[in-house]
């Protein structure tokens, strides 16, 4: 049971760095209106954490912490830019990082379970 609380806070506190690090302009990747959005890339970070941390429920550990501070990072979304965007952008942008957090998971899931299968051959 604890094992299950370490994956889904540490994806969920990594989560939120991640969003915070973005937002506040300390890591940028790509200019705004131009390229494509690197910067989701680093959500993986979230879901790969939550999903090695967490014994057996490795996809749904990193998810869940990630849906838990969604609405953190919502109210966080609003107070710290200057530029107002619509509810619908923002909310576009939480599902494309929860999206990518659980790519993360997923490959950390695949990469377990082909070293199980390897191990048992």
């Amino acid at each position: 049971m604890t094992r299950l609380r370490v994956g889904t806070i540490s994806s969920a506190v990594l989560f939120l760095v991640v969003f915070a690090s973005q937002e506040s302009g300390f890591i940028v990747l790509n200019e705004r209106h131009q390229g494509a959005a690197l910067g989701f890339l680093l959500y993986l970070l979230p879901g790969i954490v939550g999903g090695l941390l967490s014994r057996g429920s490795k996809i749904t550990c990193p998810l869940l912490g990630a849906l838990l501070v969604s609405p953190l990072c919502l109210l966080l979304f609003n107070v710290s830019n200057q530029l107002h965007y619509s509810l619908w952008y923002q909310v576009t942008y939480l599902l494309s990082a929860i999206f990518w957090c659980a790519c993360g998971a997923l490959v950390c899931f695949f990469a377990s379970e082909i070293f199980k299968r390897h191990t048992l051959l």
